[in-house]
């Protein structure tokens, strides 16, 4: 006998045990987060950027109220900087319309930004600025980041 095609499922099935991935906005760092948008592009000639950088970042630093703009050889370099040196973690990352535009969203915190920068921790420890920018092989005027 024939009982709509569905045959074998009278049964009433229980919930399925169902595991989900713990909260991917919920943080294992305390403190309040503050959350960095970087935008990304490919230097243009105006920019006179070094040999070999093929991409520049730029985000709104709090510490510093202004713009902080760096130079990078890839994506991965600059994602690996935020992560590594600064602390952050990449939440989002989504491609843009042009060539290396990228937004990058970050979860950082607040004591991120109270750390002091590469550039100051070098000339802390003796350098000139002109040897600190040789040694990051950064133009000078670019500025900390």
């Amino acid at each position: 006998m024939m009982r709509n095609g569905l045959e074998g499922f009278e049964k009433v099935a229980e919930a399925p045990a169902v595991e989900t991935a713990p909260d991917p906005l919920r943080s294992e760092r305390s403190g309040r987060v503050h959350w960095v948008v970087v935008m990304t592009r490919a230097p243009s000639q105006a920019d006179k950027a070094p040999a070999g950088v093929v991409l520049l970042t730029r985000f709104w630093h709090p510490r510093d109220h202004c713009w902080s703009e760096n130079a990078f050889e890839s994506l991965d370099h600059a994602i690996r900087l935020f992560v590594d040196e600064s602390g952050w973690v990449l939440r989002q990352q989504q491609s843009l319309d042009g060539p290396q535009a990228y937004e990058l969203i970050f979860e950082a915190r607040r004591e991120d930004f109270s750390r002091p920068s590469t550039e100051q921790m070098l000339q802390d420890v003796g350098l000139t600025p002109q040897d600190v920018a040789k040694l990051l092989e950064k133009p000078e005027d670019q500025g900390a980041g």
